[in-house]
């Protein structure tokens, strides 16, 4: 997620579920990496546990990191990165914010956020909430990713309202699909939304959303999943290119998004399902191995030096 919105060296990057701080931390490693000064990066953070705050405050300053700016507060009910009475807004906004949970909206702060409209509070269904918190604090040449659950991309009622309201709005930029089992503490598949505020888009990429399929590419390991390098450069370059690749992503418009009633399942546009495999009836009946089958291992085979008719006699019947 760092290496999509690649931050810079005098921007304001913001966590509003910064946990132990750890995408806050790979930012400024992302600009060190990158041979630029990270200590004008601004880095500030909230989350709603007090212990897991001091854990990121504690975290912070064995990283070096003394002038980040953490909260601890309910981000959706009380957000308190506030100037002159206004909601500060940053240049990048990264999360994980927890799934699916409730929320209340009786007693909410700063209630214009949520422009696209409002979850219900009931049915743990707050995910988009955050993800309208992030936009609201964007400065508007601004840029967020944030992780989600797959249900946002597809479900109706109110969801369904505010993901057409993202699109309609041209603020939704680009839809992930993740491997399973990637995070601590949930095995389920997950998403990477990557959005911007309105008019942010460059212009060959307004009135389009990329859907990159990478659920199919990561390391198995023995307790939990992983992106290698590569994998992780593969989704990078074809995000920074926008480009559509069979079977892995797909360059999708508004107008095909609205003929599909708004529903972004990642597989409906780019299905990496392999090809059904075909069957030979007559074989299957009588044995043997199909002709079509040998004839298409024949470059692989020819190329090793080996002729199929020592070991395969062709028969009529």
């Amino acid at each position: 997620m760092v290496r999509l919105l690649k931050p810079q060296p005098g921007m304001s990057v913001y966590d509003p579920c910064c946990g132990s701080g750890g995408m806050l931390i790979q930012s400024k490693q992302y600009v060190e990496e990158c041979g630029r000064d990270a200590r004008n990066l601004a880095l500030y953070g909230q989350d709603n546990n007090g212990g897991v705050w001091a854990i990121c405050k504690i975290n912070m300053l064995l990283h070096g990191i003394r002038d980040a700016d953490i909260h601890n507060d309910d981000t959706l009910f009380n957000p308190l990165h506030i100037a002159d009475g206004e909601l500060i807004r940053f240049d990048r906004v990264i999360s994980n914010p927890p799934f699916s949970q409730n929320y209340s909206r009786q007693g909410m702060q700063f209630s214009g956020r949520f422009t696209h409209g409002y979850c219900p509070e009931t049915g743990k269904k707050a995910d988009l909430m955050f993800a309208q918190h992030m936009l609201a604090v964007l400065k508007t040449d601004g840029m967020m990713a944030t992780v989600m659950p797959h249900g946002v991309l597809f479900r109706g009622g109110e969801e369904k309202k505010i993901r057409e309201s993202f699109i309609k709005n041209d603020q939704l930029e680009v839809v992930i699909g993740l491997p399973p089992n990637l995070f601590y503490g949930t095995g389920i598949p997950a998403c990477i939304l990557v959005m911007c505020p309105q008019g942010a888009k460059p212009v060959e990429r307004q009135g389009k959303v990329l859907f990159i399929n990478a659920d199919a590419e990561y390391y198995a390991g023995r307790a939990q999943n992983y992106l290698r390098p590569e994998h992780i450069e593969k989704i990078s370059w074809v995000f920074e290119n926008f480009l559509s690749l069979p079977g892995y992503s797909a360059v999708v418009t508004k107008e095909e998004l609205r003929d599909n009633d708004y529903n972004c399942n990642i597989r409906r546009y780019a299905d990496n399902a392999p090809p059904p495999e075909p069957h030979d009836v007559r074989a299957h009946l009588l044995g043997g191995i199909p002709k079509v089958e040998v004839e298409a291992k024949s470059s692989l085979l020819a190329a090793h030096g080996f002729d199929a008719t020592r070991i395969f006699v062709g028969r009529k019947t």
